[in-house]
């Protein structure tokens, strides 16, 4: 088992060398041609998978550009998942530390919301919750429980990431953007992505359901905090409509709905 672990060890990390003549010891010699060929092949489908992840960030830098771009963090990354499909984990992380893009300090939030839409389109289904749900439950309401809906994403960013993703994307849109920070929603309702514009209000009771797991009532206490103006019944309502809670959650005696 030994030997075989080490076999697979020296043929991952001859794979990820970008070194010409790297192949895996254990293998013969006269092999390594036919293994060269066999790790371009894996660099160019790495490389080919980015673009199509991220696309928004490729419009913004220029196709030459961002293959360089892809080709530097398929040469550093190590962690892959077992589908191209979501390959790309850690891509906007590396656009944040990459010095030839600091002058488009929106960029990785770019990333980051291409990553949740990805992410969202690819979670694993299950019933979001609904007004009928809560039938019967109005009364401790304040004192629930709930969680994200598994395709639910929240991306949070200083710049406003929605307004360029639409600019870039969506031709109907004004190119007018101002600069301010933007909170957007993913969710998946009736397995379409949606990405939804949040309130400051809407933001912050998001944030404390989803990141800090606190009650209803706790999460209206911090959307009233950080936005006087949030309508704690329509708020909660368009979040419900949407599709970003999972029809289970717990009531204020940890009685558990499944």
């Amino acid at each position: 088992m030994s030997d075989l672990k080490a076999f697979y060890d020296g043929f991952s990390q001859a794979v990820q060398s970008l070194a010409p003549n790297a192949y895996p010891k254990e293998l013969a010699p006269d092999n390594a041609h036919r293994f060269a060929i066999y790790r371009n092949n894996v660099h160019r489908g790495l490389c080919d998978a980015l673009p199509a992840a991220y696309p928004t960030v490729e419009k913004l830098v220029g196709d030459a550009f961002f293959r360089e771009l892809a080709r530097q963090f398929v040469s550093t990354e190590t962690s892959r998942p077992g589908s191209l499909a979501l390959y790309g984990d850690g891509f906007a992380d590396f656009i944040a530390e990459h010095e030839a893009v600091a002058s488009l300090p929106y960029l990785a939030d770019i990333a980051r919301l291409e990553r949740a839409r990805l992410e969202a389109l690819n979670a694993k289904d299950c019933e979001p919750l609904s007004a009928s749900h809560l039938t019967g439950y109005e009364d401790v309401l304040g004192a629930m429980q709930l969680h994200a809906h598994s395709a639910c994403r929240l991306v949070v960013s200083d710049h406003p990431v929605l307004s360029i993703w639409n600019a870039q994307n969506l031709s109907d849109t004004p190119k007018n953007i101002i600069a301010q920070g933007e909170t957007v929603l993913f969710t998946r309702p009736h397995m379409d992505v949606k990405m939804q514009l949040l309130t400051r209000g809407q933001a912050a009771f998001c944030a404390a359901i989803f990141n800090n797991d606190c009650d209803v009532e706790t999460a209206c206490d911090i959307a009233l905090a950080t936005d006087h103006a949030f309508d704690v019944t329509r708020g909660f309502a368009d979040l419900l409509v949407c599709g970003a809670f999972d029809a289970r959650f717990i009531t204020d005696t940890g009685v558990r709905h499944d």
